[in-house]
């Protein structure tokens, strides 16, 4: 039970790397679980084989209580959620696809491997457990007796209420374990089938051992006006058709317009809140105020502390006020325009006092309060009598350890009780001076000695109300009821655009929306807007009125276009196209214009600048700053050169450029035929681990979850 208890202790206060955990869980048992019923309702598939809704929601629900466990919590947020339902769906389609190109192989993750794996204890995984010994290293032991008692105490209600998230949480380490390890096995296939040769490595050593410094004289594609080349719908679709596979879409999507509105405090709202933090105000000149409850009565967003912080701990509002204004002094409410916010406070003191200072500490008991106060006044006088602080400490099990404590690690929290006269008492200490601390409603005596202090501050004991702004429920109908109206008027798009400037709203624009977005217009609360954006909506169809945000924003939105799954069409992509001929036919003009001059010539052409560039590499694309282009053009043509060469004009990626050749520099290094062999093979695997966007391309997916979560 000892192991049990340290795991419970451990367990509540486990603050785990949950993005390792999120982007590495795979459930396995997934896949025997999603398997397609008749009948039944489905949030998607993946090559055909559909994946009910009920199952989704299994998983859903199992791994956020995965997550609430690692994070202590006991909810969580609707960024956390849509986060948590994207990975139980992202890892469920990886799985399958991964488990499917496995199967065709015979390619498995035994049993055996599994227990060899969490044996070792060297899968990162395993080191964001619980079952860590005193190094902090995963040991299997603890874990064989944590399993062995949970197997044993099943029967037990409340053994198991106590222990069941910690042993959920291994069982999803042990299904992340497994299916990590397929992942892997065949990740390696792929990527061990990359190799290199000694000419290439010869080659590569050589491009990667120079680097060149130049003169440049660049010509940007920006200094011609687009006037100067015209371009052909016939050459715009030629591009087109060239390059098609840039412009394919893998999944449905649709565009749209829409007007937000987010409701916010009136005027009135705003004379409310001053005329209530003034009664506030009133009540905090008193001079036997209980400040505390008086910033939780009026909800402050500043937490009262009973020990005194610097200036810079305040809102600016305040700080800016501190030094004029008296001690016992109360300022009338401020409104700060840049947080919508009215602020009134306090100052009670100003000190100077230290920044930082260096403490130890010893606590100890004894049986009555009498026999406690013995026995500190006892240790005192062996302190200063010469005796060891660390060796005293060390009879009562505590280290006595010296301690740096600075104002960032308590200042802007709410500082009260024990916690404030603990602080109080060692701020104000002599140092070196031996001082017995009474806690109060404490048995226990706290005996501390300052050894060092530093940065003496001005600092201020200030109680601050500050509260924001909040709209009324007056005002949220009056901005609901016009907002109505516009709708209402608003039957298609060219209405909604026309009347959204007549009653002051704003038409934006989204492109690119699919089933797999939580927001709209970048708000919470939007899933009604996306069902009937993809189930309800046809172009140029207004929507009706949408509460959303967080209960504090108005939406309307107009479908635009669904762009099929495919390839975009060419009139959607006609723009990006069009300004690439653009660029060619500048770049063939200008490079017409430079060809045949020497260097001073093409320097002193008109829109042409110049710099110099240095350490440029083979390796690496060469930013150009005058065109703030990267250009791989150039670190090609520049290893063709000898010192004092000029270059003809190269076509960039930002405009044409000229180069002459200054110096050639050799970085020194020996060649290794290995080494540089290994180099290539690492550099052909980067290139390899984009396997899996290959394997996403030709798998059949379509997601549906929006219509049900």
């Amino acid at each position: 039970m000892a192991t049990l208890q340290k795991l419970r202790n451990m367990g509540p206060t486990l603050i785990i790397f949950v993005g390792v955990a999120l982007a590495a869980f795979v459930l396995g048992d997934a896949w025997r679980i999603l398997q397609p019923h008749q009948g039944s309702q489905t949030v998607g598939s993946v090559n055909g084989e559909e994946v009910l809704a009920t199952d989704y929601q299994k998983m859903y629900e199992e791994y956020s209580e995965i997550v609430k466990f690692l994070r202590n919590t006991n909810a969580l947020s609707e960024e956390e959620l849509n986060q948590v339902k994207d990975e139980v769906w992202q890892t469920y389609v990886r799985n399958h696809i991964i488990k499917a190109e496995a199967e065709k192989i015979g390619l498995t993750v035994s049993v055996a491997e599994l227990q060899d794996i969490v044996s070792a204890g060297q899968d990162p995984i395993l080191q964001q457990t619980p079952f860590r010994n005193e190094q902090g290293n995963f040991d299997k032991t603890i874990l064989d007796n944590f399993l062995v008692q949970y197997d044993q105490n099943k029967d037990n209600a409340q053994f198991v209420q106590n222990y069941k998230g910690m042993y959920d949480y291994w069982k999803f380490i042990e299904k992340t374990i497994t299916d990590n390890a397929l992942a892997y096995k065949y990740q390696m296939l792929i990527l061990n089938s990359f190799v290199s040769n000694s000419v290439a490595a010869q080659s590569n050593f050589e491009a990667n051992n120079a680097s060149y410094d130049v003169e440049i004289a660049a010509y940007p594609y920006s200094a011609m006006a687009d006037t100067e080349v015209s371009v052909s719908d016939a050459e715009v679709k030629a591009l087109y058709n060239k390059n098609k596979e840039q412009y394919k879409q893998y999944a449905e999507s649709r565009d749209i317009k829409y007007v937000s509105y987010r409701v916010t405090p009136s005027e009135a709202d705003r004379a409310e809140l001053n005329k209530e933090l003034s009664e506030y105000a009133e009540m905090l000149k008193a001079e036997d105020a209980d400040y505390a409850q008086i910033l939780r009565q009026a909800s402050s967003m500043v937490p009262y502390s009973a020990v005194a912080w610097k200036k810079e701990s305040y809102p600016e509002e305040v700080a800016v006020r501190l030094d004029e204004t008296e001690v016992n002094t109360v300022v009338a409410p401020i409104y700060n325009q840049a947080d919508d916010s009215y602020t009134t406070f306090k100052v009670l003191g100003k000190s100077t006092v230290a920044d930082s200072i260096k403490y130890r500490q010893l606590a100890v008991a004894a049986a009555t309060p009498e026999a406690t106060e013995a026995l500190a006044d006892s240790i005192v006088t062996a302190l200063k009598g010469g005796s060891d602080f660390a060796e005293i400490a060390k009879k009562y099990e505590q280290d006595g350890n010296e301690i740096w404590l600075t104002s960032a690690q308590y200042e802007g929290m709410m500082v009260d009780g024990v916690n404030a006269t603990f602080l109080k008492s060692i701020f104000a200490a002599k140092k070196g001076e031996y001082n017995v601390l009474s806690l109060e409603a404490s048995p226990v005596k706290i005996i501390y000695q300052v050894t060092d202090k530093k940065n003496d501050v001005e600092k201020y004991h200030v109680a601050v109300i500050k509260r924001e702004a909040e709209f009324s429920s007056e005002t949220y109908s009056d901005a609901y009821n016009k907002f109505s109206e516009f709708v209402s008027k608003s039957k298609n798009i060219e209405e909604l655009e026309k009347n959204a400037e007549e009653y002051g709203y704003r038409v934006l624009t989204q492109n690119n929306i699919y089933t797999s977005n939580h927001k709209i217009a970048n708000q919470n609360g939007t899933r009604e807007t996306l069902k009937w954006i993809f189930t309800v909506a046809k172009p140029g169809e207004v929507s009706p009125l949408y509460e959303c945000g967080e209960n504090d924003n108005l939406l309307v939105v107009a479908l635009t276009d669904i762009n099929e799954k495919g390839y975009m069409s060419m009139e959607d992509a006609a723009a990006p196209l069009r300004n690439e001929i653009v660029n060619d036919k500048k770049a063939e003009k200008i490079i017409a214009e430079l060809t045949g001059k020497k260097f001073e010539a093409v320097a002193s052409t008109a829109n042409v600048k110049c710099d110099t560039v240095k350490h440029i590499t083979f390796s690496a694309p060469a930013y150009i700053g005058l065109t703030s282009a990267s250009e791989p053009a150039i670190c090609a043509a520049v290893a063709g050169l000898e010192n004092g060469a000029v270059s003809a004009p190269i076509k960039g990626n930002g405009g044409v450029y000229v180069i002459r050749l200054i110096a050639k520099n050799s970085k020194g290094g020996e060649y290794n035929a290995q080494k540089e062999q290994d180099a290539l093979k690492t550099f052909g695997q980067r290139g390899a681990s984009r396997f899996m966007n290959d394997l996403y391309e030709k798998t059949e997916i379509v997601d549906n979850r929006y219509l049900y979560f």
